[in-house]
């Protein structure tokens, strides 16, 4: 019975990996045009110059889909987004219509934890926490094993479960489709981490 129900969970494990792959497809943002000259407020594509950049000012990477002002003359950009410090003020209403989006993203996330569960434990990223850019600080903030993107404050991330001596080493990798990264689907289809990537150290099972 057990090999059975291993054979059930892999396949569980493989439909939803499909699933999730294809919510993020579904919600990525696709800019329709993409201008490599672009000044003034544009949506960051896939071979935008400043494309997993650091953020000069938040120090947050710019990813595919961000909305940025550019200003050729001085090569700077910064982000539009006012969930973000650096974010240039668009006014009340969009800042309010931005947060909004927020929390409907954060809603579709939970729902598809509680509908479609992962067979590793998921953390949520919080305000403060020491994986978020500090530009005061002056030290680059840990990256996206997967993606190398910087993390946010309310993405959703597997943190490696390496645990040496009872403290994790604090690498993760995103698994937060409504938000358009299914990293960890893509970096590990199995599911499983058996070699921590960053001490190299064998992974322990966890005690039932």
């Amino acid at each position: 019975m057990g090999g059975d129900r291993n054979s059930h969970d892999a396949k569980v494990s493989s439909e939803e990996a499909e699933l999730l792959l294809g919510v993020e497809d579904g919600l990525d943002p696709q800019p329709v045009e993409e201008s490599l000259g672009a000044d003034g407020d544009v949506l960051t594509g896939p071979s935008s110059w400043w494309n997993h950049r650091l953020c000069t000012l938040c120090g947050h990477s710019f990813r595919r889909g961000d909305r940025v002002r550019v200003d050729r003359g001085s090569r700077t950009v910064v982000h539009l987004d006012p969930v973000l410090g650096c974010a240039v003020s668009e006014g009340a209403e969009a800042e309010s219509a931005a947060r909004e989006g927020d929390l409907e993203t954060a809603a579709l996330s939970e729902g598809l934890l509680k509908a479609w569960p992962p067979l590793v434990e998921v953390s949520r990223i919080p305000l403060g926490d020491w994986r978020l850019p500090n530009p005061a600080v002056g030290l680059r903030a840990p990256v996206c094993l997967y993606c190398g993107h910087t993390f946010r404050a309310g993405e959703y991330v597997v943190v490696c479960p390496c645990r040496p001596e009872g403290q994790a080493c604090g690498a993760a990798v995103h698994r937060d489709p409504a938000a358009g990264l299914s990293c960890w689907e893509r970096w590990r289809p199995s599911g499983k981490v058996t070699v921590c990537p960053v001490t190299l150290a064998k992974v322990r099972n966890r005690p039932s």
